[in-house]
C-alpha cells in the first residue's frame, strides 16, 4: 500500500511538472506566422527553477521564412542556438589551450573569488571556447566568418556550423559580458535542420523548412 502511495506521488509531481511545462512552453510545435518570423524561446523558468528546452522545439516554416530565439529566463542562465551540419565541426564548450609564456593569469574582477583552470602539468589552461561562446559561421570551405551578437542570419544550407553564441535575457547579458538576447536566421533551403545548446547538449531542437 505505501509503495503505491509513493509511486503515485512520484507519479503526480511529475504531472504537475508536465502541466508546468505546458503552460509555460504553449505546447511543442509552431507554424510560421504570416509576418514570416517565428520566435522561440531559448529556455524559460524563474528564479528557483530553469528549464532546459527550446519552446516550441518543433518548428514548421516556408522557405525565406526566418526564426528569432530569445532567452526569457528570469536568471542568467545561458543558451545557444548551434546547428552542427558537419560532425567535424561541432565545437565543444570547454576546451584545454597551451600557454606560451609565464606571465600569469590574473581575475579580471580584482578581488573576486576566481582562479584559471589549469591541466595538471600546469602546461594548458582549460578555458571556454570561443567559437561555442561568440557567434559564428563555418562554411563548407571551412571558411571561418564571426557574427555579432544578437546577429541576423541568412543560412543556405551548405554551411557546416552556425552558431548563435551565449544567449542572455536582456538586461542580464553583463554576467557573460559578450554575450547576446536574440538569434534570427533566415532559412533559404527546405529541409530539417536539428539544433542544440552547446551549454546544455540535452537541450535540442528542429526547424522543418518546407
Amino acid at each position: 500500500m505505501y509503495k503505491n502511495i509513493v509511486t503515485f506521488g512520484k507519479f503526480s509531481a511529475m504531472l504537475s511538472l508536465a502541466v508546468l511545462a505546458m503552460a509555460l512552453t504553449g505546447g511543442t510545435t509552431a507554424s510560421g506566422s504570416s509576418a514570416n518570423d517565428t520566435t522561440v524561446q531559448a529556455g524559460n523558468g524563474n528564479g528557483s527553477m530553469a528549464m532546459t528546452l527550446y519552446s516550441p522545439n518543433q518548428v514548421e516554416i516556408l522557405s525565406g521564412q526566418s526564426v528569432t530565439w530569445y532567452n526569457p529566463t528570469a536568471v542568467a542562465e545561458p543558451h545557444t542556438v548551434s546547428f552542427v551540419l558537419d560532425n567535424t565541426a561541432k565545437a565543444d564548450l570547454v576546451v584545454p589551450f597551451a600557454i606560451t609564456n609565464n606571465s600569469g593569469l590574473v581575475p579580471l574582477i580584482p578581488n573576486s573569488n576566481s582562479e584559471a583552470l589549469l591541466t595538471p602539468d600546469n602546461n594548458a589552461i582549460i578555458a571556454i571556447n570561443k567559437r561555442a561562446f561568440n557567434p559564428v559561421v563555418i562554411d563548407s570551405t571551412d571558411k571561418i566568418t564571426p557574427l555579432m551578437q544578437n546577429a541576423n542570419y541568412t543560412l543556405t544550407g551548405t554551411e557546416k556550423y552556425v552558431n548563435s553564441g551565449w544567449l542572455l535575457p536582456k538586461g542580464l547579458e553583463g554576467t557573460y559580458p559578450g554575450s547576446g538576447n536574440t538569434f534570427t536566421i533566415t532559412f533559404q533551403k527546405s529541409g530539417n535542420y536539428n539544433y542544440l545548446c552547446l551549454v546544455h547538449p540535452y537541450m535540442t531542437g528542429s526547424v522543418t523548412v518546407q
